[in-house]
């Protein structure tokens, strides 16, 4: 159903996460197969969590049909500062377990923020530099926080913000860890940043996150909701 009649936002729900995970593999073949007809190599930015582990597996078991070795991809966050001590528990090593390393061919372009770097400004600057020299987001694929966030855009956060370090807020932290957080910021790329994507896709699963999509697709835009942004997109 959608927003409303002159909406171009697309709201689908599904019986089963099954169902959903289906649903999204088809909708992302047919925007990978949009982007190769330019032709351009699909820049896609992604997520992590645990609402993207099926999503990845299913992307791998059809790597070959969605052209995974054309894509260019970039993913939305990072914790900072990663050590030896927490790097297990790194973005980068989530996406070496359930992405990179199960896929044949190796993508076109891997880059996550390295957080591992002193100088996280400047990361932050070169990762958008990169985006720009390979023709822009042809795709963000999104989860959806409790509190609203997308990427490690808490609430509070700019409409107009790029990609840069940023502090977690408690719920988030809570959410993502149990016990004592081994981080409390990370980078993320900014909300303006996912807006100049050309296609969004938002994933949300569960009674938990319920009240963030209500707030995201019914609610006046507001920082308060981050989400609620990609009303304007």
């Amino acid at each position: 159903m959608s927003l409303k009649k002159t909406s171009p936002h697309r709201i689908r729900v599904f019986e089963s996460a099954n169902d959903l995970y289906h649903a999204l593999l088809d909708h992302l073949e047919q925007q990978i197969h949009t982007v190769l007809k330019k032709p351009k190599n699909p820049t896609i930015a992604l997520a992590t969590g645990n609402t993207m582990i099926p999503l990845y597996r299913m992307i791998t078991d059809y790597q070959d049909r969605l052209h995974v070795d054309q894509w260019n991809c970039f993913n939305l966050d990072e914790y900072y500062p990663i050590t030896d001590a927490n790097a297990t528990l790194s973005f980068y090593a989530y996406m070496n377990t359930h992405f990179y390393s199960r896929v044949q061919k190796p993508v076109k372009l891997k880059r996550i923020l390295n957080g591992r770097t002193e100088d996280p400004a400047t990361e932050c600057l070169e990762f958008e530099k990169q985006i720009q020299e390979v023709g822009g987001l042809d795709i963000a694929i999104l989860g959806l926080g409790q509190n609203g966030h997308i990427g490690f855009n808490e609430p509070g956060s700019d409409p107009d913000s790029r990609t840069r370090l940023v502090t977690l807020q408690e719920d988030t932290l809570m959410a993502n860890f149990k016990g004592i957080p081994p981080f409390t910021q990370a980078m993320t790329m900014g909300i303006d940043s996912i807006l100049e994507s050309r296609h969004i896709i938002v994933i949300a699963l569960g009674k938990s996150k319920a009240a963030a999509v209500h707030s995201a697709i019914k609610e006046t835009v507001t920082r308060r909701v981050p989400a609620s942004f990609l009303q304007d997109h």
